[in-house]
């Protein structure tokens, strides 16, 4: 399957991630070779960092922003920028790395090795057959939760069948809803996940979306994500004009230093 795009972004968000720590290291006070002020703690040389000066220029206003925003965000953008990767490099990296950490409960789409995307696998099941099935399946398993949605997934060969009672799909936080997987040739049933249950690494698996999306607390959560939108925006422009206002003062300080260099050489 063609995932560039995928692979793009996801490597993006790693360097999003290891980006934040070094955001948050640039932030640090520097040791200092003098004896520091007494009675000034390292925390106290720390505090201005959070803060935004008043009244001090544009420039110090737009340095302060991007500055003190990443601060107080901190935590929420390093959550955004792990489960962007997590979830872009699921297959990749991420699982394969959970799976030496901790126990984890593979499903199909971890066990089984897609076609070409030019090469999908036609299903050999109707999809009543597959409705009787799976109902019998969920009524074994106690589940009284009505067939929600289904899909099947072409170059995988899987059927998934999702239960859960109209507008309830995310009503668990946003994690996965009851669903069973059917192989697409002979529609044996090849796994089935639960919210909440599994191993630890199946739960903070399953965290992923909910995190990234903020529906793991529910409306408040995707409106404070919805901001964190605008302020992973801001940085970016802010962190911009630093940037160019730094470049442009040490390309003059270079031209500076040149024509000195020339005027000397110059100078009879």
């Amino acid at each position: 399957i063609n995932r560039w795009g995928i692979w793009l972004m996801g490597a993006a968000a790693m360097v999003w991630l290891f980006d934040t720590f070094i955001a948050m290291a640039l932030t640090l006070p520097r040791k200092r070779r003098t004896q520091k002020p007494a009675g000034k703690s390292w925390l106290q040389r720390w505090k201005p960092a959070w803060m935004i000066r008043r009244g001090a220029g544009a420039y110090k206003l737009n340095f302060d922003l991007h500055r003190a925003v990443g601060l107080w965000t901190f935590g929420l953008l390093l959550m955004l920028a792990f489960t962007s990767f997590s979830l872009n490099l699921y297959r990749e990296i991420f699982y394969p790395v959970m799976s030496i950490v901790s126990e984890t409960t593979p499903g199909p789409f971890e066990t089984r090795t897609p076609t070409a995307l030019h090469d999908p696998v036609e299903p050999q099941v109707s999809w009543p057959a597959l409705f009787q099935k799976a109902r019998t399946h969920a009524d074994n398993r106690g589940w009284d939760e009505p067939i929600g949605d289904t899909f099947y997934s072409d170059n995988f060969a899987v059927f998934g069948v999702r239960f859960y009672y109209p507008g309830e799909d995310h009503d668990s936080g946003g994690m996965k809803v009851k669903s069973l997987y059917y192989d697409g040739r002979s529609a044996a049933l090849i796994g089935e996940e639960e919210p909440w249950e599994g191993t630890v690494a199946d739960v903070f698996s399953q965290l992923q979306f909910p995190l990234h999306s903020g529906r793991i607390v529910g409306l408040p959560g995707r409106i404070i994500v919805s901001i964190m939108g605008i302020a992973v925006a801001m940085l970016s422009i802010t962190g911009l004009v630093i940037w160019w206002k730094k470049r442009k003062a040490r390309v003059t300080s270079k031209r500076r230093k040149q024509e000195a260099a020339m005027a000397a050489t110059t100078t009879p």
